[in-house]
């Protein structure tokens, strides 16, 4: 691969794609991301988007993390913890010296009033803190108490499985709360972490630029300087990597893997991924509040049509809420058949012949949908032959429009996606469709006290066989409930030049830029 001069290529990268104010990536020691859309916010806690959580890991820690390659959680901003009182208090012992990017320290009273600001309305760091997507993840935190310096101590209103692998999630991501305090309704803009990168600037659909933190306690990045560009183009996005003009590129469209593989300057990976697609029926709009229409509308789906037409065979298909690559996926779970005349006569008993329905379609690439207006395309025209007519709407992906309009219930079905946060079925079958999680993750607005019975049990559940068994019962109840359907279950898939080294995929998509860099 031929080496970049920084100093000669300009790089005209616009949030549409085609063109817009010039970046100059800068030396050789610069790393460009591009991706298909901008972040909403980088206040961790405020959050929900892949392309904001893509950036906010780059700049934050939290007490625990992922390891490199699995779902285990190992040391970061604590190095050891404690369990008592049968799971229901957590002492953490913090690391030593640690300091965020306005050099104030990360110590125990700064933990806590991360969580404090998180979970207490009445917090003087809420102001402008107006959306919380997952505190109902933390719900079940009585307090946190930092004892001296160095030490916390969460006490739990009751046990959880799931408590430390939600701690190494993004929304417990630790910030400064001089930030906080200082910048107020604008933290989102101005965030402070102790992580790998410090915030450098933001140019709305253009790109933000992070610089390395030379004091960071895990060993300075390899790379100086990151910038997480935006083309919204897939075919673009790979044509600027193939030009040499960016670094890594995600959202690769499958059409593009071939042309990907031929070329020698550029490193295509694929690995298993833990993500899936799926259309959320709007299970509190009639005529979809009855299954017998939701399981109409999954038999109008030819799912090895759309792997094939708008996946182009990548990935796999089936019944669950749950990718085949997590634990407790329910392989006895049959899927619905494809039966297009049976669906249209099921539609048209219900007297739903001819009815207008609005599908929604995200206008941007996402890792579980790559192509999204392909698969737009081909469930828009199996449901016409349902007997149904579907509008397509693209609301704008940025500044969070997509989604808002979805937690409005303003669909009636939505291509939707997910990827894991933490590699327990919890974090799909709880955080995607217990009635708690209405309106900001469930977006089928299901509700179903069989169903939260079982995922609640499992939460509370130490032993893995009888967690296992209830998310098995779970995904039962919902094939029978049918408030989704689930689409692919798609491999991450990235793409590098040829010479960036350090870095690889992680099993759930995460992305970490700390040891990245371009080979001399």
């Amino acid at each position: 691969m031929r080496q970049i001069l920084w100093g000669v290529v300009v790089l005209a990268l616009a949030g549409c794609g085609k063109s817009g104010t010039a970046v100059k990536p800068g030396d050789e020691g610069t790393i460009v991301y591009a991706r298909g859309a901008d972040s909403k916010k980088l206040d961790p806690q405020a959050i929900e988007d892949g392309e904001s959580v893509n950036v906010v890991t780059q700049i934050f820690d939290t007490l625990v993390a992922f390891e490199a390659k699995s779902t285990k959680v190992e040391p970061a901003l604590a190095t050891s913890w404690t369990a008592a009182d049968a799971g229901k208090k957590w002492t953490f012992k913090l690391r030593g010296g640690v300091k965020f990017h306005d050099g104030t320290a990360c110590d125990a009273a700064a933990v806590a009033a991360n969580f404090d600001r998180y979970l207490n309305a009445s917090s003087p760091l809420r102001s402008g803190l107006t959306e919380t997507p997952y505190d109902f993840l933390y719900k079940n935190i009585a307090k946190v108490e930092a004892l001296g310096a160095d030490q916390v101590v969460f006490t739990l209103t009751e046990s959880n499985a799931t408590f430390l692998t939600n701690l190494a999630m993004f929304p417990a991501s630790i910030s400064s709360p001089a930030a906080m305090a200082k910048w107020k309704e604008s933290y989102g803009e101005h965030p402070v972490g102790t992580g790998p990168f410090k915030f450098v600037s933001w140019d709305p659909k253009q790109k933000i630029v992070l610089e390395a933190n030379a004091e960071y306690w895990g060993g300075a990045p390899k790379s100086k300087k990151l910038i997480f560009a935006v083309i919204a183009e897939n075919s673009v996005r790979v044509q600027r990597l193939r030009a040499g003009e960016v670094h890594i590129i995600d959202g690769v469209a499958p059409g593009d893997l071939d042309s990907l593989r031929g070329d020698p300057a550029c490193r295509l990976m694929i690995e298993p991924g833990m993500n899936f697609s799926y259309l959320a029926i709007n299970t509190e709009k009639p005529p979809f509040d009855r299954a017998e229409v939701r399981q109409a509308i999954a038999m109008a789906i030819d799912k090895p049509e759309l792997l094939k037409l708008a996946y182009r065979g990548v990935g796999q298909t089936g019944p669950n809420a749950l990718p085949p690559t997590i634990w407790g996926y329910n392989s006895d779970v049959a899927d619905y058949p494809y039966d297009p005349a049976k669906a249209k006569a099921a539609i048209t008993a219900a007297g739903l012949a001819g009815k207008e329905i609005d599908l929604y379609v995200m206008p941007n690439p996402r890792a579980y949908v790559p192509d999204p207006a392909s698969v737009g395309a081909v469930v828009k025209q199996r449901l016409e032959a349902a007997g149904l007519k579907p509008r397509i709407m693209s609301p704008v992906w940025e500044g969070g429009v997509y989604l808002a309009e979805l937690k409005a219930g303003k669909h009636d079905i939505a291509l939707v996606g997910w990827i894991t946060d933490n590699g327990d079925p919890d974090n799909f079958l709880f955080t995607l469709f217990h009635s708690s999680a209405i309106p900001d993750q469930n977006y089928a607005r299901y509700r179903s006290k069989e169903f939260d019975g079982l995922v609640e049990q499992a939460q509370r559940e130490p032993e893995l066989a009888k967690r296992t068994d209830l998310y098995r019962k779970a995904q039962e109840v919902m094939r029978r409930d049918t408030p989704v359907v689930p689409l692919a279950y798609l491999p991450n898939i990235a793409a590098t030049r040829a010479n960036v080294e350090g870095y690889t995929l992680h099993p759930m998509g995460l992305v970490r830029l700390k040891d990245a860099s371009l080979k001399k």
